[in-house]
Order: C-alpha cells, then sequence, then structure tokens
C-alpha cells in the first residue's frame, strides 16, 4: 500500500492559560509554535511533564480552543470544527490511553470490547463486524483472548487489545498516550512492533506522546521545548 501524504501542520499556534492565582496575568504554554507531520511513519512527541504534550492532544482532537494561529489535518481546520463538522472529525480520530481502563469496560471479553467499538463507529453489519474483530485480533496477537473477560488481561494484554480497539474503526489519525508505560521490555517491544505495523496496514497516522526515549528509535520526533515544538529528528 502507497504511504499516505497525510499531513497535521501547525502554525503559529499559541494556546494561553489564566494564571492560577486569578490576578490578571497569563501563562503561555505554546507561544508561535510550528510544525508538521505525516503518516509515513509513527511520529513521537517528547518534553517534560507539564510541558504540553496532553493539551497539544486536545488541540488536535478539537476538544481545547487555541488563542492565535492554526491547526490543520489536511485541508481540515481543526482549530474552526463546530457543530456537525466537529462530531465527524472526532469520529475519525482514535485514542490509545496509559490507563486502559478508561476506554475499557473490564466486565465484557475483549471481543465484546471491540464490538462496541464498531458498533459505536461504524455502520457495519453483524458478519462484517465479526470479520474485522478476527482480522484485527489476529493482527494484533490477541486472538486466543477474544472470549476473555478485559479483568483478567494482564498489563501488556490490556495494551493491545485498547489498541485493537483505537485502530479497528480504521482512524484517519490515531492519538496515543504513554503506550509503553510500566511494560517490561518484551511487552514494549510488541506494542511497539504493533503500531509499526498498523501504520503500514491501516495508513494511519499515529503520534505517540512518550517519556520512554528508548521506543522512539528512528522514527520522526518532536520536542516541546519554550513554548515552541521542534522537530529532533
Amino acid at each position: 500500500m502507497a504511504k499516505s501524504e497525510k499531513k497535521l501542520k501547525a502554525v503559529e499556534l499559541t494556546k494561553i492559560f489564566p494564571h492560577p492565582s486569578k490576578e490578571e496575568t497569563y501563562i503561555p504554554l505554546f507561544a508561535g509554535a510550528n510544525f508538521e507531520m505525516t503518516a509515513k511513519k509513527p511520529n513521537f512527541l517528547v518534553g517534560i511533564s507539564g510541558s504540553g504534550k496532553t493539551t497539544l492532544f486536545r488541540i488536535i482532537s478539537s476538544l481545547e480552543p487555541i488563542n492565535a494561529g492554526e491547526i490543520f489535518l489536511d485541508e481540515i481546520a481543526i482549530h474552526r470544527l463546530k457543530g456537525k463538522e466537529k462530531i465527524e472529525y472526532l469520529r475519525t480520530l482514535g485514542v490509545m490511553d496509559q490507563f486502559p481502563a478508561k476506554y475499557l469496560s473490564m466486565i465484557l471479553t475483549a471481543k465484546q470490547n471491540m464490538d462496541y467499538t464498531l458498533t459505536l463507529y461504524t455502520s457495519l453489519l453483524r458478519e462484517e463486524r465479526e470479520k474485522r474483530i478476527i482480522e484485527t485480533a489476529t493482527n494484533f496477537d490477541i486472538f486466543n483472548l477474544l472470549e476473555k473477560k478485559t479483568i483478567y488481561l494482564s498489563g501488556g494484554e490490556l495494551r493491545r487489545l485498547s489498541l485493537a480497539c483505537s485502530l479497528i474503526y480504521e482512524p484517519s489519525l490515531l492519538l496515543c498516550d504513554e503506550p509503553t508505560s510500566q511494560l517490561d521490555k518484551e511487552n514494549k517491544e510488541r506494542i511497539m512492533k504493533t503500531l509499526n505495523k498498523m501504520n503500514e496496514l491501516y495508513n494511519t497516522m499515529i503520534i505517540i506522546a512518550t517519556h520512554d526515549i528508548e521506543v522512539i528509535g528512528k522514527n520522526p520526533t518532536f520536542k516541546i521545548d519554550e513554548r515552541r515544538i521542534i522537530k529532533c529528528q
């Protein structure tokens, strides 16, 4: 499959928060930040805690307004989305949180979680959903876990199920928040192998916020530093 030319581009992106003291002062988080990411490889976002990784994810998700500048996914002006257009855009996003329990039902089986996600985000019929579940579970190496209740899965299995649910409806953009945190080396490698495989299979733009520098490899990396977003490699 030819790699997508999909691009996420920010121009003079500025985000300012009111000062917690409620005085007439403000805290700039981003001040005229510029960057461009593509779907050719997974993109990594690094920076110290509190630098703005989560806020940037919320801006990309159209859930956090900006004070100035622009941010686009291809021709979509994310900062201008409202109403139905915003809802439609949100349905094209996938999110993997570092705490999978926030997005998964622990009383359902892995298969039921995947089927529920498909029901929410697609209009596929039962047979089509069944086929998609089997294909995705095979790709994520969780086929043998489909009938197992989510509460009994290990940390690594939960992460793979969370990824499967995030990508099973084939979103155009996947945001991953610390996908390898608190995992052993073997599970970190499995998660990263899966993400790279999904980037190839689904042609999805992937952005990974992480403190885990050893998993980055040679992938494009962007650092939030002094209110700017700088491409490191």
